[in-house]
């Protein structure tokens, strides 16, 4: 992944780096996760043993990369902690221009095709 290169560069810790992995890859698949499974997600790779809940904040407050991907970290109508993620931005998809008069020679086209078929037929 391209976020792997740019941590490699500055000075990261292993819980570091695999909390933006892991942040990267949830962002694919949802908006939201509750703390305690993301500290839990964090910890089973190898180097983030250690990781808490405390560092999670310090990396939210202080890490400009964790700040990119975390909307917020609050606790839910329940008062279950969660953290919010943000979206993914997509690049627009560059829009396609149909010239109406292609599509209606296109389709006099098979229309002319289907009579001379049908006459054939006959």
């Amino acid at each position: 992944m391209r976020f792997r290169e740019f941590m490699m560069e500055g000075d990261f810790s292993p819980s570091m780096f695999n909390l933006v992995g892991t942040l990267e890859n949830l962002r694919n698949r949802t908006d939201q996760i509750r703390v305690d499974s993301l500290v839990k997600l964090v910890r089973e790779k190898q180097g983030s043993e250690m990781f808490n809940v405390d560092i999670l904040n310090d990396a939210f407050k202080n890490n400009t990369t964790v700040k990119n991907m975390i909307n917020k970290i609050g606790r839910n109508q329940d008062g279950v902690p969660y953290v919010y993620l943000k979206a993914l931005v997509d690049e627009p998809e560059a829009a396609v221009s149909v010239d109406d008069n292609q599509v209606g020679g296109n389709q006099n086209t098979v229309s002319s095709m289907a009579k001379r078929a049908a006459k054939k037929r006959l």
